[in-house]
């Protein structure tokens, strides 16, 4: 990988891997068009290497969460962290990079006829799924913390999403109906989920016309593991087989999960011990991910995945144009955001 050859004797413990979980009530973005509904054109794009990238201070994260959330001062101060090694190090390899620039949903319907943009990419993070509610449940029972409740006997291993959850991806969908459509010419060319369960459910429920096998318009659907969560001990991250997730979730190409298996990637399993996944690793994963999506030839792109992974993407990996991005902030339960991108 491309940074993480570099950097393996620099890691401290504060770049550990901090998982990722919330609680609360899930927010989607209200859609309103714009001053100007035309997107902006992309112009004066740089190839950008590490180095180059302005450091980040922890200060400026924009830590706006679902009530309940925990655990993001620390994630952010991390990921910032291996950030800022990185620069530090003066890294001269090159990596794939993108401009990007937010949207919403009207500006990304625009931007399908607008060649500024070589994808459009719609991010989105899980519905609330059972293991949030058992902590938030354990929690006010035994006055404890996670760290307790994820050693319980009962603590969902690779849960679904909760009746909330649902409701909040129903109502996703509701919104997926009325801007993902011939008539505003804005169509998935490609859906890639996360092999982790609630992001695959949520992506379901928020996409019902273009579920694999029951769909018209036979868009692929890819499962990628590069975008799950890393396990970390946290039970909840302990991925399915891929022959249950088949057997759950049919239509789906898992594929790359059953390569990752056989090389032995994947550690979110109870048949192996999880490995503690770096900040520095996230990011590799992310860029990874960059690197694939580059080579497709889909231009439209649906990716369910999770928190931690969306702000690495976001953060680091995508360079935003705009300085009132939204890119430091951690996506809430059920957020969609919709990305146009500029490959260097």
């Amino acid at each position: 990988m491309m940074i993480i050859r570099r950097v393996a004797s620099l890691r401290q413990p504060l770049l550990r891997g901090v998982q990722v979980r919330c609680q609360g009530s899930a927010a989607l973005n209200n859609e309103a068009p714009s001053k100007s509904t035309q997107p902006k054109p992309i112009h004066h794009m740089q190839s950008a290497t590490i180095a180059s990238t302005p450091r980040c201070d922890a200060s400026a994260m924009a830590l706006k969460r679902d009530s309940g959330d925990y655990y993001f001062e620390e994630h952010s101060a991390a990921l910032v962290s291996a950030f800022n090694v990185c620069d530090d190090m003066q890294e001269s390899e090159k990596r794939v990079t993108a401009t990007a620039r937010d949207m919403n949903l009207i500006e990304a319907a625009l931007a399908v006829q607008d060649e500024s943009y070589d994808k459009i990419l719609i991010l989105m993070r899980h519905g609330e799924a059972k293991h949030n509610l058992f902590e938030r449940q354990y929690a006010q029972k035994h006055g404890s913390s996670f760290e307790q409740a994820n050693e319980d006997e009962n603590y969902p291993v690779d849960p679904m999403l909760t009746g909330k959850g649902c409701g909040t991806m129903l109502n996703v969908s509701n919104r997926t109906a009325t801007f993902f459509n011939k008539e505003t010419g804005l169509l998935p060319d490609l859906f890639v989920v996360s092999p982790l369960r609630r992001a695959i459910q949520s992506a379901l429920i928020s996409f019902p016309h273009d579920a694999p096998l029951t769909s018209l318009s036979g868009t692929p659907w890819v499962c990628h593991p590069a975008c799950m969560e890393q396990a970390n001990g946290n039970k909840s991250e302990f991925v399915s087989s891929p022959e249950l997730l088949e057997e759950t979730f049919p239509g789906i190409n898992y594929e790359l999960f059953n390569q990752s298996l056989m090389r032995g990637d994947v550690y979110n399993s109870n048949e192996k011990v999880p490995l503690f996944e770096s900040k520095i690793d996230l990011m590799n994963r992310t860029d990874a991910f960059l690197e694939w999506i580059k080579e497709r030839d889909e231009r439209v792109v649906v990716v369910s995945s999770h928190a931690t992974w969306l702000q690495s993407l976001c953060a680091f990996s995508l360079k935003y144009e705009d300085s009132d991005s939204k890119n430091l902030e951690m996506f809430k339960k059920g957020e969609m955001r919709s990305v146009g991108i500029k490959f260097s």
